[in-house]
């Protein structure tokens, strides 16, 4: 089972036993989307959403909606992969995000944004990047590109949930193609709604991680201490993208 020949993908084979996705429960989406991420890098249901909210401890409060973004990347560290809370929205987040799909790499951003005082901090709401398509045109005529997503709550907490759900007739042969992930938004949604740029790549080890930081990002320039404090906490580091 593949996908359309336009499409990246973290994972090549359209096969739902390639995917070892669990949905979430309610504002669970900060421990669920790291457990899926490292799911989908080893290729097996290794890690549990449950697990991951009894590892958050206090700091996952359901009634004040789930978990603070620094606590996505503390739970891959503490599992012994590689990443950090980083933030794309003063560079090509696009260029950063499509190497990564093309490295397998999946990676946890957050859509929407909530605000403290000045500061744009903080996602709404965690998923898994899993994909994204070349521009392409469907059987109406209509062009698209798109990128892709695992979505723990899509289309709703306590759903139906499953790879089915992005399974859509493009090509007009009536017969859905499969897409990577449960979700799909189309590019110019997906970047409206994502004005923090903050994203977590999840690799294997943290070596490999660094690695790849060194050579394709630079961080912001010149961040004062009270910056540097902020960006560890709220906002994660501003990443520049380094073209090679």
């Amino acid at each position: 089972m593949q996908f359309p020949p336009y499409v990246h993908s973290v994972i090549p084979s359209a096969d739902p036993a390639s995917w070892p996705i669990q949905p979430q429960g309610i504002n669970e989406c900060g421990c669920t989307a790291p457990a899926n991420a490292l799911n989908m890098l080893v290729g097996r249901p290794r890690f549990d959403k449950d697990e991951f909210v009894r590892q958050a401890g206090l700091f996952f409060q359901r009634q004040l909606g789930g978990s603070p973004s620094p606590i996505t990347g503390w739970l891959i560290k503490r599992q012994g992969f590689g990443t950090h809370f980083g933030s794309l929205r003063k560079t090509n987040a696009e260029a950063v995000l499509r190497d990564l799909v093309d490295r397998r790499v999946p990676t946890v951003i957050e859509l929407g944004s909530n605000k403290w005082g000045p500061f744009e901090v903080f996602g709404q709401h965690s998923v898994v990047l899993v994909g994204y398509s070349d521009p392409y045109t469907d059987a109406s005529g209509q062009r698209r590109e798109e990128y892709y997503f695992v979505d723990a709550q899509y289309p709703a907490v306590g759903g139906e949930f499953g790879l089915h759900t992005n399974d859509a007739d493009h090509d007009g042969d009536g017969v859905p193609e499969s897409y990577p992930g449960n979700r799909t938004i189309p590019r110019d949604l997906f970047l409206r709604d994502y004005p923090t740029g903050i994203y977590f790549p999840v690799f294997p080890t943290q070596a490999e991680h660094d690695a790849w930081y060194r050579e394709h990002i630079r961080p912001e320039a010149g961040v004062p201490l009270l910056g540097g404090l902020i960006a560890g906490t709220l906002t994660g580091t501003m990443d520049i993208w380094h073209a090679t």
